[in-house]
């Protein structure tokens, strides 16, 4: 009987957990800060156990384990990448590999144990379903001369109901993160590079087949993919992230705002206006909206104010924390106002389009399309598209389907095959569009 250890019971777990918990000779093990949330994610099957561990204690369980799952925050990645060096057991995680783990390389290899990353939805699914077509199109003699990839997890459109029109299905500060990561792509041969600082103003909108208009922003550094697609002769690459309209001008607004700052300080008992206020060097011997509006140089009466009242960052209510920083409390609120109610259900859409040319002189415009909506009150879109390629991968290393010693992303053969495959069987597919141009 082989055991695979998750850590980590949050809001992805439960679907890779259940879906692990089908195999019949794997025992699965949950570890989470606390006890509920791992006895939760088992949901009490009999080849599941939970315990409540600090990533300090993780030693002899993972020691003790044929396949480490992490789905904890990426800041822990690297702690967890060292235990399982020094206990020779593999792991994968959905979140990107870092320049700290690419560190380890060597050690992994040394340890002889497969480490892989970017297993989820975006990065994961994006990565499978795009190298699926880009090898498909390579062994026909063709050449993919443009590539964009554009994902986003959102509301379903009866669940955007806020007038910022989007709700968490996944942690309120990885959203934030993302909205301020450095970004790079190519536009015709033209490298084009965005600081984070400014990657909000740097939306645009985009249309998506069965879907509508989304923006659409960029998604950190598109040119690695390059090399990893093996697509040296591509002109144009970029991915994005697909949001509702509105969200970009009011997140750049944030910004403005020094609502990102990760300075801790004493907030105990101030008014969040207050806050606010000093954070744009302002008083209330003026109109408060209008103080606002002239520091972020638009009109009192825009949109943007009115989401950050509705917000609350304008209320004379007090912030619940003694010390935080501008971030923190941002999370806070953007969590508290904006999640989703009984019933409500999410949308994944991940959209990609390629321009191809044969050896021939044809040419085709590929678009590979997903849609997926979450159960209302069962698993969201956003914890099946990312648990269930997790669990899948994990089945194929421990039955050893899979076994390249290194650090790895899921674009080889033989992960993506099996696991597009299986994701189908789930329900969870992209449909994919051929077009012949001239």
């Amino acid at each position: 009987m082989k055991k695979v250890l998750v850590l980590g019971a949050g809001r992805i777990s439960r679907p890779c957990i259940q879906h692990l918990l089908k195999e019949p000779d794997l025992n699965v093990v949950v570890v989470d800060q606390l006890l509920e949330n791992a006895q939760k994610a088992i949901a009490g099957h009999p080849r599941g156990e939970a315990q409540s561990l600090e990533i300090q204690e993780l030693d002899p369980i993972i020691k003790q384990s044929d396949l480490v799952i992490s789905l904890l925050p990426p800041f822990l990645e690297r702690e967890v990448v060292e235990k399982c060096i020094t206990n020779k057991t593999s792991v994968i995680f959905p979140n990107y590999i870092s320049p700290e783990i690419k560190e380890l390389s060597n050690k992994i290899k040394d340890a002889g144990i497969t480490v892989l990353g970017e297993v989820g939805l975006d990065p994961g699914i994006d990565h499978m379903s795009a190298v699926k077509i880009i090898d498909q199109v390579k062994d026909k003699g063709g050449k993919v001369l443009q590539f964009g990839s554009w994902c986003g997890g959102l509301p379903a459109p009866e669940a955007a109901t806020e007038p910022i029109r989007y709700k968490f299905s996944w942690s309120p500060e990885g959203a934030i993160s993302a909205s301020e990561r450095p970004a790079r792509y190519t536009k015709e041969g033209i490298e084009i590079s965005i600081t984070g600082n400014d990657l909000m103003k740097n939306y645009s909108l985009k249309k998506v087949p069965e879907c509508g208009w989304f923006e659409d922003y960029p998604n950190s550094d598109s040119l690695p993919y390059v090399d990893i697609y093996n697509i040296p002769e591509v002109k144009s690459i970029y991915r994005g992230t697909l949001r509702y309209p509105g969200w970009c001008e009011t997140i750049a607004s944030l910004h403005k705002m020094n609502m990102f700052d990760t300075r801790v300080e004493n907030v105990e008992n101030i008014p969040y206006l207050d806050f606010v206020l000093k954070k744009i060097g302002a008083s209330k011997n003026r109109n408060v909206t209008l103080e606002l509006a002239d520091h972020l140089g638009i009109q009192e009466y825009s949109l943007v104010i009115k989401n950050i009242q509705w917000l609350g960052l304008l209320d004379e209510n007090t912030i619940p924390f003694k010390r935080a920083s501008a971030k923190d409390i941002l999370a806070d609120i953007l969590l508290k106002k904006m999640k989703f109610e009984k019933n409500e259900r999410d949308l994944v859409v991940m959209h990609h389009e390629f321009d191809v040319e044969y050896q021939d002189g044809n040419k085709n415009h590929i678009t590979s399309t997903l849609i997926e909506y979450g159960y209302p009150e069962g698993d969201s879109a956003m914890a099946r598209t990312t648990g269930l390629p997790i669990a899948i991968t994990a089945k194929l290393i421990v039955q050893e389907e899979f076994k390249e010693i290194g650090v790895h992303l899921p674009v080889d053969k033989k992960l993506y095959k099996p696991v597009l495959r299986e994701l189908e069987e789930l329900g969870i597919t992209l449909k994919e569009k051929y077009t012949i141009e001239g």
